[in-house]
């Protein structure tokens, strides 16, 4: 456990990163408030749905039969 202090610059409140976490500076993260006050960060992922390096690959995808039309009521 890492005692943090919580200090004003600006408008805003600072909470310093101990270097021995090994978050390399200039990491986005996103501010998770939890129950008792109590409140995380989390590294911020990307948008798979804006991300160009992600393809979900259902160009390809085949079913065994055609059963268009046969459904039941």
């Amino acid at each position: 456990m890492f005692p943090l202090k919580v200090r004003e610059q600006g408008n805003s409140l600072v909470v310093t990163v101990p270097k021995k976490f090994g978050i390399k500076s200039g990491t986005e993260v996103v501010a998770v408030k939890g129950k008792g006050n109590s409140f995380s960060y989390v590294p911020k992922l990307a948008n798979p749905f804006t991300d160009p390096t992600i393809h979900f690959g259902h160009d390809q995808e085949a079913f065994p039969d055609d059963s268009t039309g046969r459904e039941s009521l």
